[in-house]
């Protein structure tokens, strides 16, 4: 397993006032689970560079610690509030095509996975040829065999 950064959501800011004195700091930012943490260290509050670092990686430690990381199966079953059609892993597509002074629109509902491999898999079900509803039902089948396959 590869070891973690030692500076992972950690930024160095620095910031240069009117005396042309530059201040600085130590930022931490983490998102779990929708939620964003952030937190400033001054190096003047903690007495340099090498002790606000310090704190914020403890800071930061304690963090990642008490909002641990969703797992990649968790993540997959978790809707985005991109997804627009109720399902995960199943989308519409538009797909133009251009032949002289015509344009022509085809839509698709496109189902994708993960294999048992790692690879990404699609597959697509025209509007045109099965009708929307069942072009759909068809996409999310089609995702759900998938993933069962994969075994993941």
């Amino acid at each position: 397993m590869p070891r973690k950064k030692p500076r992972r959501n950690i930024t160095r800011v620095e910031i240069e006032n009117r005396d042309g004195n530059l201040y600085g700091g130590w930022e931490v930012r983490l998102q779990r689970r929708k939620k964003k943490y952030s937190q400033f260290f001054s190096d003047l509050n903690y007495g340099g560079k090498r002790a606000s670092l310090q704190a914020a990686k403890v800071y930061r430690d304690e963090l990642e610690e008490e909002n641990p990381k969703a797992s990649v199966a968790q993540n997959a079953r978790s809707l985005s509030t991109r997804n627009k059609s109720g399902v995960v892993g199943v989308r519409l597509h538009e797909q133009k095509d251009r032949r002289g002074d015509y344009e022509y629109h085809y839509w698709y509902w496109v189902a994708q996975w993960t294999d048992g491999h790692g690879r990404r898999k699609t597959k697509s079900f025209s509007i045109h040829q099965y009708g929307d509803d069942e072009a759909f039902r068809l996409a999310v089948q089609s995702r759900k065999e998938g993933v069962a396959k994969a075994k993941r």
